[in-house]
């Protein structure tokens, strides 16, 4: 079996993911398969995993986005038979229904189907006690051209907002962290250009090869595609984006005094060519709409004007931390 670049670059933010071969299906851990068009995959949550270390401080969470990315390497490692080497189109849906923490251990089924635009696996993760989430991924051929992504919620960064509040950008990294709770590694925006409460911020994140999540790459990697930037992290970086504007009103630093921001789900994200290091990610978030206290936002990520992912609706509520235990 011959492994896509994503996966040989060894530059997934987990440890299991790293260190975890007994060949080409111990890529995951433990693996069953049953049958051409699905399989079951195994990801034991260590309580040392970098993710945890920033997200959240005194309340750890795997964050949904690593649901999401843990998904996408599985099914790229689990293609069905004579299937292409195929490439991440799109995140048609991601619906996350509870929480999971370090120490828990994850179980992700995956079921592939074709259709008249190509493939789709439909996933879902759960661990000994709970659905955790389900999770609906677009796959095409990666040998097909990667078609220009249009822009999504409004002006690109740096334009005006027409009829936004006064603006409260730019944001200097340290008031950026007096708003939202990342830390560590997992702060991945690096400031804000502009913020008007209400409507939309532009911020920004650059992307180096000195990043922890690059460390074990090997010296001798010469395919492209082993430095593209995972996708966990790049939707992780628009979210914090968007937090910036769900903090508006009122910044959430400390989620055991507060509450934890939550990412509820995802509707329609699309995918561009690969991030890499020395990428500029210029992300450009508006806040959709409100309902009953939760948000949602759409936008665009761009770099050097080009854009590289595209959100429909992700979806932030904020949740009493003591609500989410049990």
């Amino acid at each position: 079996m011959t492994l896509h670049p994503e996966c040989r670059s060894v530059r997934t933010p987990f440890t299991e993911l790293r260190t975890g071969w007994t060949g080409a299906y111990g890529y995951y851990g433990s693996v069953s398969t049953d049958g051409f068009d699905g399989a079951t995959v195994t990801l034991p949550l260590d309580r040392d995993e970098l993710v945890f270390q920033g997200h959240y401080r005194g309340f750890p969470i795997f964050a949904g986005v690593f649901l999401v990315e843990t998904a996408h390497r599985a099914a790229l490692v689990h293609t069905p038979a004579d299937v292409p080497r195929l490439r991440l189109a799109r995140l048609e849906s991601a619906r996350f229904l509870h929480p999971s923490y370090p120490g828990d251990t994850l179980h992700f089924t995956l079921r592939w189907k074709r259709d008249t635009q190509g493939w789709v696996c439909r996933v879902t993760a759960a661990t000994d006690d709970h659905q955790v989430a389900r999770i609906r991924l677009r796959y095409e051929s990666a040998d097909a051209p990667v078609a220009p992504l249009p822009a999504v919620g409004g002006p690109a960064a740096g334009e005006p907002a027409s009829g936004s509040r006064a603006g409260l950008g730019p944001l200097s990294l340290p008031e950026v962290m007096a708003r939202i709770p990342h830390r560590d590694q997992l702060l991945l925006i690096d400031r804000v250009d502009t913020f008007h409460p209400g409507d939309r911020v532009t911020a920004v994140k650059a992307v180096t090869f000195g990043e922890p999540w690059y460390r074990w790459l090997a010296d001798e990697a010469a395919d492209p595609g082993a430095y593209s930037y995972p996708i966990g992290l790049l939707m992780e970086s628009f979210n914090q984006a968007a937090a910036v504007l769900a903090t508006a009103e009122r910044a959430n630093t400390d989620v055991l005094a507060d509450e934890v921001l939550m990412l509820g789900g995802y509707t329609d994200l699309a995918f561009g060519t690969p991030v890499l290091p020395g990428d500029l990610l210029e992300h450009s978030v508006r806040l959709a709409r409100t309902v009953d206290g939760v948000q949602i936002f759409e936008g665009t990520t761009r770099v050097r004007g080009e854009v590289v992912l595209t959100v429909g609706a992700a979806v932030l509520a904020r949740r009493p931390a003591g609500a989410l235990v049990g």
